[in-house]
Formats: C-alpha cells, structure tokens, sequence
C-alpha cells in the first residue's frame, strides 16, 4: 500500500459486515490486527443495517442502486468528503467490491470526464475478476436460489451506465448529487484536482 502512496483506507461495508456477525463470510478482527501501520482506516457506512434490509425487497440491482442514492446521500456525502480530506492515495472497498464499491468508483470516474464506454467496460470488468468467487456463492446458495442469485451477481454495462443517466437526469450529475448531499464545494474541488 506504501508504495502505490496509499493513506486511507475506506471501509463501505454496514456495521454488521464490519463488527461481524453469525455469518462467517464476515470475521471479526477484535484486535484490529489487519490494520497497518501508516495508513487510516475509516468505515463510512454506504448502506446501514436498516437499509440493508429494504434493499433486498428491491426488485433489482439496478433498483437497489438507485435506492442507494436516495436513500442514503449523507453517506455518499461522507465518503466522497474523506476522499476529499485523505493526504495520499485512497482505497476504498465492500464485502464483494462490486456494487457499492462499483457505484464510489464509476462516481469518481464520471468526476474525472473518463468517457462513458470506459467506465461501464471497467465496471463490466468486474464479472471477469469474481467469476470464481461468483461461482462459489452460487454453489453454496440454496437451488431454488441460484438463478436470481446468478442474476443479481453480475455488472453488466448497461446498469452503471443507467445509473449515471439516473444522477444526471435528477440531479444534474455526480458534482451536484454530493452538493445536494451537503458535500462542500471546496471538497468538490480537492477531489477534481485529485482526478487530474
């Protein structure tokens, strides 16, 4: 982490994907023995437990998205906002760093004018990288569960791509959704001259 200029690490997940549950798939570091030395580490809940809840009423991924970011825009706010205060370079991660790790990344991509068809390509990419690990849930799920479970696990193009329409059309695009959100435009502006 030192030698890619790493300073901050961002921990998306909810307080019971953090503090761990009776679910192994979520450990508990009691002593905080993961962390190193040199680097901060903030958690900055994407999603709480409360709303973790009703995301999975959502119809869909691309539903669940959305409910993300009206549901919870002082999160956002707070993320992009410790982006903006980080001195180093930032990692930020999810349980699975597709979805809400994939929403903080194209966000920041569509900040920093990459052209559309590079953002949905390297949100896409992401089924390519979890392919085995996609597998893996899907054979330890119940049968009647693996073909939705199939369907909600994969990223493809066209969802981020909806969600940037989603942001424009509504709010103008990614600057003015964290304005909105109470992000300052001095912090817009430490995060612009960090994409440069």
């Amino acid at each position: 982490m030192r030698s890619y200029g790493m300073t901050t690490v961002i921990d998306l997940r909810s307080p019971s994907e953090l503090t761990g549950s009776s679910d192994s798939r979520f450990p508990r570091d009691e002593q905080k023995s993961e962390r190193v030395a040199g680097v901060t580490y903030l958690h900055r809940a994407l999603v709480d437990d409360a709303n973790m809840r009703k995301l999975g009423e959502s119809p869909d991924m691309f539903d669940r998205y959305l409910l993300m970011l009206n549901r919870r825009p002082q999160a956002f706010c707070g993320i992009f906002t410790s982006i903006a205060d980080a001195d180093g370079g930032v990692l930020f991660h999810c349980f699975a760093g597709k979805d809400r790790t994939g929403l903080v990344a194209a966000m920041l991509l569509e900040m920093a004018d990459v052209p559309r068809e590079h953002i949905a390509a390297d949100f896409g990419a992401t089924d390519v990288q979890l392919a085995g690990q996609y597998e893996k849930w899907i054979n330890e799920a119940a049968p009647e569960k693996r073909v939705d479970m199939r369907e909600e696990l994969r990223c493809p193009p066209e969802r981020i791509l909806g969600v940037l329409d989603y942001l424009h059309q509504k709010w103008g695009g990614v600057a003015s959704y964290l304005e909105a959100s109470g992000m300052t435009s001095a912090n817009l502006d430490r995060i612009s001259a960090k994409l440069v």
